[in-house]
């Protein structure tokens, strides 16, 4: 049995003729007017079909790519090994940018039409898909358009303060090494000025010891013997 085909491939199946000049598989060709569903309406048709359930979670937008974001310089140190993305909350981000719910799902939607597609599709032909079918679910594109853009402005700002903050951490701390720098070489004076200081007492100590010695050694000599009568 042929596998049930996805969402973008049905919408494709409505704007590319095979190459026989035969409608796709499942599909009425472009305009037909034989009494079948225009193209419109199995548009519309596929996009309540595709339309989340009530209650079932929203796929969240893929991850953005680092280098896809330009960033301004700062004084952050590059990674020196290999980088793994975050986990991090985009709609909440999203959502401090002034960013409804609906403006969210709206790009979500563009996001799960274009995945679906063929990666071969030529772009104009996926325009008209996508296009045609966020009309069907009542999507404004213009408002999609819109809301992408916030959305890129939103990821900008969101790097550009942790990046300043991660400067400002970067230098109070290499502040604080400096300062534990200097301290370690000033212990490490004291250090040596102690023991330099240390063996010169005990040198002092060692000549002194060595006068009390002698007077020790003439009180305790032998006696000279008595003359004799």
């Amino acid at each position: 049995m042929p596998e049930e085909k996805g969402l973008g491939s049905k919408l494709l199946g409505l704007f590319v003729e095979a190459k026989d000049d035969t409608p796709a598989e499942g599909t009425p060709a472009v305009g037909a007017d034989d009494g079948e569903k225009s193209a419109a309406d199995i548009v519309a048709e596929l996009a309540g079909q595709a339309a989340p359930r009530k209650g079932a979670p929203h796929v969240g937008p893929a991850p953005v790519p680092s280098a896809a974001v330009a960033r301004p310089a700062m004084s952050v140190p590059a990674p020196t090994g290999p980088v793994t993305p975050a986990v991090v909350d985009f709609d909440a981000v999203f959502k401090t940018s002034g960013l409804d719910a609906s403006e969210l799902d709206r790009v979500r939607k563009a996001e799960e039409l274009l995945k679906g597609l063929p990666e071969a599709t030529p772009v104009d032909i996926k325009r008209q898909i996508v296009e045609a079918s966020l009309k069907a679910f009542g999507f404004d594109v213009t408002k999609i358009v819109g809301a992408a853009q916030t959305q890129l402005k939103a990821l900008d700002t969101y790097v550009r303060l942790n990046e300043q903050a991660t400067a400002k951490a970067i230098t109070d701390a290499t502040a604080q090494i400096a300062q534990l720098e200097d301290k370690v070489i000033s212990l490490r004076a004291d250090i040596t000025k102690r023991t330099e200081t240390l063996a010169s007492l005990a040198a002092a100590a060692d000549g002194r010891k060595g006068q009390v010695h002698r007077v020790l050694e003439f009180f305790n000599s032998p006696a000279a013997p008595a003359a004799k009568p």
